[in-house]
């Protein structure tokens, strides 16, 4: 079974066509992720599943660990060079989790300089006594792009235990379901992010997080779109038409073909 080794600006993912197949189990995409290694250096992210769809094609996102992204800003970006490819056309329909997304922008083989995602309407709010960690978290944002950020502003996201805080809001009451964690500081006068993922871990990079890292800059410090954030993978720029819906923009890398060799004993 061929597939593709993709990155979105550091965001590594495996890119499956499955319009003609099944979709695989989560036991299949954990491993596949681990695969990604032999060309990536390191395992992926997630797994991109491109399934038929009712006019369009659907995209099913797995993170490594096997479970179901409801949203995935970086991965849209990734599926869609995928299929203006295919098509040769400016712009590419999904059927995904959160709703119809589209992707739009040039390619090239290797991959693209710009791709511009559909991300949906964003919403953030404080945080106030309702997170309390060591004590209140005064900068602490919640934040809804079709899944659960929560964005802290600090003074450096080099700060220690950011991983062991994005680990243990995964079992906090406030986020029943798991929460996406992100560090956003001010660095050099540009705006630095740091994303730990639900399901993945620390991550390169992650669209939806640099949205909700975004809405909150516009909420909190009054910044006007679009705004660029640099992430340890690379750049995101968010843009938004004025009424909560955003754009995630940013490169595409296409790193290679993987061979993928059905998981002995997988079982869901």
């Amino acid at each position: 079974m061929r597939a593709e080794l993709v990155s979105g600006a550091g965001n590594l993912f495996v890119l499956l066509d499955a319009r003609e197949g099944e979709a695989p189990t989560p036991a299949e995409a954990r491993g596949w992720c681990e695969r990604a290694a032999e060309l990536g250096g390191r395992g992926a992210d997630g797994l991109l599943v491109l399934m038929a769809g009712a006019g369009s094609t659907r995209l099913v996102v797995f993170n490594s660990d096997g479970s179901l992204a409801a949203a995935c800003g970086n991965g849209l970006r990734c599926a869609g060079w995928f299929m203006l490819r295919e098509t040769g056309g400016a712009e590419t329909l999904f059927e995904t989790e959160s709703g119809q997304r589209v992707v739009r922008g040039e390619i090239q083989e290797g991959g693209a300089e710009s791709l511009a995602a559909d991300l949906g309407v964003v919403r953030v709010e404080r945080l106030g006594d309702e997170l309390s960690l060591e004590g209140p978290e005064t900068s602490a944002w919640r934040g809804d792009v079709g899944n659960p950020h929560c964005v802290f502003l600090v003074d450096d996201i080099a700060s220690p235990g950011f991983r062991a805080r994005g680990a243990s809001l995964q079992e906090h009451e406030a986020f029943p379901d798991g929460v996406n964690v992100g560090y956003l500081a001010q660095e050099a006068g540009a705006w630095k992010l740091r994303v730990f993922e639900r399901g993945v871990g620390e991550t390169e990079a992650c669209g939806t997080g640099a949205a909700a890292a975004a809405f909150v800059l516009e909420e909190a410090h009054r910044i006007s779109f679009p705004i660029e954030l640099e992430l340890p993978g690379g750049r995101l720029e968010i843009t938004t038409d004025g009424e909560g819906w955003a754009h995630v923009i940013g490169p595409v890398e296409h790193l290679g073909a993987l061979h993928l060799e059905p998981v002995t004993g997988s079982s869901g």
